[in-house]
């Protein structure tokens, strides 16, 4: 009974939205002209998005994806820039993957024409993966494991500065289970609320409701059990209604219980009986969902209860403008889409 409601749930908020025609979903698509890969992406509106990616990559265009300006950090040639966060047209920050000291966390105030090392780590066991941001303000960064829990970092000030979450504070995870540091995305947050998807050797969402400083921990029937699996990437559209996204990167082209939902903002989630390819990304635009993987990507109306192929290339990551409902991807390659929800 409880299932059959949790489809009513989503299902409700699906009927009557209108279906899009073939020929509105398809990528336009823009390149960078260099062959980086492109897993960061912040869109600020329907004329301005914000890229990052390897080599010290990051792009930015005020002008729809006509033409992009390159932004990057002062001796960063050789980061990867796994996330970014723009707050304004001016004030962004970008976060590097890595062991060791590779992973640091930049801060502009000028729209990218100079960038400040605000956060620097030391730890060798230490390697961030991602951060979200509750507002301008309050932020958490998360990393992967060092001695059986997630590594956590919390900014009050916009990222200026950073302070370690406690270690006995920080969600507690099994061996072998960690997060993705695919698209920026295994993490997000709404209101209080923070949530952490993970994979490996169990695939877990870990939720706070109080800015992360207490934490749950919920096991999912995502696919799990390799160092491959698990779940890469979560959103939500409100408190309450979420999904996550995965699969096994090393088969892109393959997809087993890879798509859940929840309706109890993250209590419990059921996993889709639908099968989609590997995604490593899901966006919420309004109540109409998008996820990509590197095959492809698809589009829901109808919060999941069917898809419809988005035409074109796959892409790693997507950032949405809500305002204007529009959709912004990036890939390998220095590939970039962008795509008008109607």
């Amino acid at each position: 009974m409880k299932r059959h409601l949790f489809l009513l749930a989503f299902m409700i908020i699906g009927l009557n939205a209108p279906l899009l025609s073939q020929s509105d979903l398809t990528w336009s698509t823009f390149d960078l002209n260099k062959k980086v890969s492109l897993r960061g992406i912040s869109a600020v509106s329907e004329k301005e998005c914000w890229v990052s990616g390897t080599q010290g990559t990051v792009a930015k265009t005020t002008d729809g994806g006509l033409t992009w300006d390159y932004l990057n950090a002062p001796d960063s040639d050789s980061l990867d820039f796994r996330d970014i966060e723009v707050f304004t047209s001016n004030e962004a920050l970008i976060l590097s993957i890595g062991n060791g000291n590779k992973s640091r966390i930049y801060k502009t105030s000028n729209g990218g024409e100079s960038w400040r090392l605000v956060y620097q780590n030391q730890n060798p066991k230490s390697f961030y993966d991602s951060f979200t941001f509750w507002n301008e303000k309050q932020g958490m960064m998360q990393g992967d494991p060092i001695d059986g829990r997630l590594e956590l970092l919390v900014t009050a000030d916009g990222g200026e500065s950073w302070t370690k979450v406690p270690f006995l504070s920080c969600p507690k995870v099994s061996e072998g289970e960690y997060a993705f540091a695919a698209s920026g995305s295994q993490i997000a947050s709404r209101g209080n609320s923070i949530w952490i998807g993970t994979g490996g050797s169990k695939a877990s969402v870990f939720k706070s409701s109080d800015f992360g400083t207490s934490w749950k921990t919920t096991e999912t029937r995502m696919i799990q059990g390799e160092s491959s699996q698990g779940i890469f990437s979560i959103d939500f559209m409100d408190a309450q209604m979420g999904i996550g996204v995965g699969g096994d990167y090393t088969k892109g082209n393959e997809g087993r219980d890879n798509v859940m939902f929840t309706s109890d903002g993250g209590e419990t989630w059921r996993v889709s009986e639908d099968v989609l390819d590997f995604r490593s990304i899901v966006k919420f635009v309004g109540k109409t969902i998008v996820v990509a993987g590197p095959s492809g990507a698809e589009i829901s109306e109808d919060m999941g209860v069917s898809w419809q192929k988005i035409n074109g290339s796959g892409f790693h990551t997507l950032g949405v403008d809500q305002k204007s409902k529009t959709v912004w991807a990036a890939g390998s390659d220095g590939r970039i889409g962008k795509l008008k929800i109607k």
